[in-house]
């Protein structure tokens, strides 16, 4: 019967972002669906000739949701007899998401679009325009990892390492992205201070050596 040894090699490596994914948008309430619809499209559309302005492409700007719902008094949709309550008013919301390839310039984006009425913000993430080259760095991690330990693992049992016989890719490896949140209101007492860090990409594999004599 052949002999082997079965590892589990893992990598990581990190990188500067070169991007920011941001979700952001408007919020109204009002006593009209018409009126809080209105007010959140004005707010919005300013939002987008900011970002635009700035040197934000239309195709990296995107609406995520558009939201429009009644509101009653404390909660309460229903009376005491399980009858439906009329709504004092309708709130609206409209979420964009906004691609931003020049970090530099995130905090003094933040700031100008709260300035031009957003007020609901999701938070932001980074990441990598092309992460295929951190991935495969990751990778060839991974693979340097299994055989360090196959080696490990060989010395102890006095036999050598032979060739490989299946290398195959195990889930869990992908991104891994800083996603800080924080209040618009925030935004409105001057340029945000963004602490970009570093993104990375992990890798995992398994793979089956030969043991030989």
């Amino acid at each position: 019967m052949a002999r082997s040894v079965t590892v589990i090699g893992s990598g990581q490596i990190s990188a500067p972002p070169d991007k920011a994914v941001i979700t952001l948008g408007a919020r109204h309430t009002a006593k009209s669906a018409a009126d809080a619809l209105a007010q959140t499209s004005v707010a919005v559309a300013a939002i987008l000739s900011r970002m635009e302005e700035m040197g934000v492409e239309k195709r990296d700007m995107q609406t995520s949701s558009l939201n429009l719902n009644p509101v009653w008094r404390q909660g309460q949709r229903y009376d005491d007899e399980g009858m439906t309550l009329a709504p004092i008013g309708f709130e609206a919301s409209n979420t964009v998401t906004v691609t931003l390839l020049d970090l530099d310039s995130l905090g003094a984006v933040l700031d100008s679009v709260a300035r031009d009425g957003a007020n609901s913000f999701s938070g932001f993430r980074f990441g990598l325009i092309d992460p295929q080259p951190v991935q495969d760095r990751a990778r060839e991690t991974a693979v340097q990892d299994a055989r360090r330990k196959a080696e490990l693992y060989a010395r102890a049992a006095g036999v050598s390492l032979g060739d490989v016989v299946l290398i195959t890719e195990e889930l869990g490896g992908g991104t891994s992205i800083q996603a800080p949140m924080m209040e618009m209101s925030a935004a409105r007492s001057g340029a945000v201070p963004i602490a970009q860090g570093e993104v990375s990409q992990s890798a995992r594999v398994k793979i089956i050596f030969q043991l030989t004599d």
